[in-house]
């Protein structure tokens, strides 16, 4: 059936939804712009659009790990009180096993996930259905996975305030023994905790972009230059507070926040000996719920 250019700009602005959205369901209801409304209502895709630009920053950050694989999710909504309700919550542990059972390689591959736990549609889609039933901008904001190899490496999270911050972080032992030793089990504890707290961006400078550091060169190149001390002691000024910037992001530059007499570094060091072989921190992953990537 042909729909005129005319009558799909007519739906959408009626009901703000993309063009092909509006076409497609023109097309189904057979030309018929109440029945179209109607039917693109029951499917929450009005709903969607109209909350579609309320911010949604309640919500809930989950974990999911096992001993080759680690998940974090975030699905936000706009308020507390419908982070509470029962449709919500349900979805939220779907998505969960939806998750770990598929493992998808990104967030974009993750809103294709298919299940019968929703209604055999993509998780794209029930998130749409759950916005138009509940009546808020409902979210599935972000998704990573971390892999591991078991036969060296281990995953550990740390969740802090129910849902606030999520944390995981991959550490890899030289032998078997360390990998099961308690104090590797120890370290893990302690080295998620302490990104949740912290928050570093990296593991070490080597983590952190080019780009970046010449920016904060930058910045301390022209407060040194500005400062009224000599030219020959800016270099020295600025590999200063490099050194200072290091500690502050990098996770092994980091004071540790159980025993702040100690760093990072030393209590790798620590539990490497104590497990009887290396063990160092390989990557980690942080989500804290509404904040910017």
């Amino acid at each position: 059936m042909e729909i005129s250019a005319k009558t799909v700009k007519e739906l959408r602005d009626k009901t703000g939804l993309g063009m092909m959205i509006c076409k497609q369901a023109l097309i189904d209801a057979g030309g018929d712009m109440e029945a179209a409304i109607q039917e693109l209502r029951k499917q929450g895709q009005i709903t969607a659009a109209k909350r579609a630009g309320k911010a949604a920053k309640e919500g809930k950050v989950c974990i999911y790990t096992d001993a080759a694989c680690g998940i974090l999710y975030e699905l936000n909504a706009e308020t507390d009180f419908v982070v509470r309700n029962d449709d919500f919550v349900g979805f939220l542990g779907d998505l969960g096993k939806i998750l770990a059972a598929n493992r998808p390689a990104d967030h974009a591959a993750a809103l294709q996930l298919t299940d019968a736990s929703i209604g055999g549609i993509t998780v794209e889609a029930r998130v749409t259905e759950l916005v138009g039933k509940i009546g808020e901008n409902i979210m599935f904001r972000r998704y990573k996975k971390m892999d591991a190899d078991p036969s060296k490496e281990k995953i550990f999270s740390y969740d802090h305030g129910s849902g606030r911050i999520g944390v995981l972080i991959k550490l890899e032992a030289a032998s078997a023994d360390a990998l099961a030793s308690p104090a590797l089990a120890q370290l893990g504890a302690d080295l998620a905790m302490q990104i949740a707290a912290e928050n570093p961006i990296a593991i070490d400078e080597s983590g952190i972009s080019a780009d970046i550091i010449a920016k904060e060169k930058d910045v301390y190149f022209t407060q040194a230059s500005t400062s009224g001390k000599p030219e020959n002691v800016w270099e020295k000024m600025v590999e200063g507070k490099l050194r200072k910037y290091y500690e502050e992001v990098t996770l092994v530059n980091q004071k540790f926040i159980r025993d702040p007499e100690k760093g990072v570094a030393e209590i790798i060091a620590e539990a490497s000996k104590a497990a009887g072989a290396e063990v160092k921190p390989v990557c980690f992953i942080r989500f804290e719920l509404g904040a910017e990537e």
